[in-house]
């Protein structure tokens, strides 16, 4: 069997997590990037099945999100696809939030928005009330970007910190969202076929996020009790 990894990050855990296993497997694979790959196909680009990283249509350019998005569509004729365009694309925090909203579920106050003047309004109008505010990017992943708002000592340099993280990692996106404090730890299901096969928890002493890159600690988390949440959520 043929496995193709597609990431324009080979050095990721993930990317090397998955290539360790499939060649204990005794997969025949291979890691190509987007610049590996011309467009019409080409025998050498035949496989069973394709693996794609999760962060494949980020932080690119409207062409290359284009011509990415036709390499996918490849791959889904080719072979079988792990992670798909359709969750590829569902794969932000803003799709989360409306997925929440739309199922009634309870979720920190939002806003996303391409305005910055609105973004500045919704924070400041957190912060006045005594409440703390997340600034994210709107597709990343290891706590890269995630920071709060509560340090900015003055409503100016909360704009220009606005327009600056636009520029670094908001790519003309904001997400923000009120902080709110948890038990020290979240709860990481993974739903397969209507299923949760796995539980992970993750905490962090040291900082607010729980990301392993930042710190964090994963420990198994073997009680059920956010199974039928975590489905309902995935489907």
């Amino acid at each position: 069997m043929k496995l193709i990894v597609f990431t324009d990050e080979p050095a990721l855990p993930e990317v090397r997590l998955v290539v360790g296993e499939a060649k204990k497997r005794g997969l025949e694979t291979r890691v190509l990037a987007p610049w590996d790959i011309n467009l019409p196909p080409t025998p050498e680009l035949e496989a069973d099945v394709y693996y794609i990283g999760s962060n494949i249509l980020n932080r690119v350019s409207a062409f290359e999100l284009l011509h990415r998005l036709q390499i996918l569509r490849v791959f889904e004729e080719l072979g079988q696809v792990i992670n798909p365009v359709e969750s590829i694309l569902n794969y932000s925090k803003e799709h989360l939030t409306l997925r929440l909203r739309a199922l009634g579920l309870p979720h920190p106050e939002t806003l996303i928005t391409e305005n910055v003047e609105e973004a500045y309004a919704f924070a400041a109008q957190l912060l006045d009330s005594g409440r703390n505010v997340v600034l994210k990017p709107l597709c990343r992943g290891r706590g890269i970007g995630v920071v709060m708002l509560d340090r900015i000592r003055s409503r100016r340099d909360l704009l220009q910190f606005l327009t600056w993280y636009n520029r670094v990692h908001g790519q003309g996106v904001f997400y923000l969202q009120e902080y709110i404090p948890n038990r020290g730890y979240d709860i990481r299901c993974f739903v397969i076929d209507g299923e949760v096969v796995d539980r992970e928890k993750r905490s962090n002493p040291e900082d607010f996020r729980y990301n392993i890159r930042l710190g964090g600690v994963a420990e198994a988390f073997p009680d059920p009790i956010y199974d039928e949440l975590a489905v309902e959520v995935a489907e």
